[in-house]
């Protein structure tokens, strides 16, 4: 099956367009809680993985329960998130216009800021070369208020296959 034939298949399903993106689209039920993600052979799933294995997933990471790899394309079953950093940050007492100008800045004094965790998060993703692609639409708000970084990387995929089940990383 195609990735367009897959993404038919959801909306026949009755699953909605809700985001779209240059290499993803994302998909839901309006009641959901979860979002189905469709795209290409992109640096999301290495970004996945890494947050998986390291613990950030469900925190600043997106929390994903399955993930699996089609001949060009993958699809994702992830937590459903309230909005992007662009839908906050145009309120000037918004917290997050703050959070998102020091995540997103070159240098990060982790001494001053208010979000250390955060902070070593976004140091460590710099660390692991998993940026390139910040942009409001990748940095998203969970419904607690927490910052999530859905997609720091806009790298072509070229690690090999797995699969996530679960929440929990498998062989493909």
């Amino acid at each position: 099956m195609s990735r367009i034939q897959y993404e038919n298949s959801l909306r026949a399903k009755g699953f909605e367009d809700i985001g779209k993106g240059v290499y993803a689209n994302v998909f839901a039920k309006p009641t959901s809680d979860k979002v189905i993600k469709v795209a290409n052979l992109d640096s999301w799933p290495t970004y996945i993985k890494w947050a998986t294995a390291k613990g950030y997933a469900g925190k600043f990471a997106p929390k994903v329960y399955n993930l699996k790899f089609h001949d060009d394309f993958y699809v994702a079953t992830m937590e459903r998130l309230v909005g992007t950093i662009h839908d906050f940050y145009h309120r000037s007492s918004s917290v997050h216009n703050e959070l998102y100008n020091e995540i997103t800045s070159w240098y990060i004094d982790e001494s001053t800021s208010e979000a250390t965790d955060l902070i070593k998060f976004v140091t460590k993703l710099k660390a692991a070369k998993l940026t390139g692609d910040w942009h409001f639409g990748n940095v998203m708000v969970r419904k607690d208020g927490q910052i999530v970084i859905t997609d720091p990387s806009a790298r072509p995929f070229n690690g090999k296959t797995f699969r996530i089940k679960s929440g929990q990383i498998t062989a493909p």
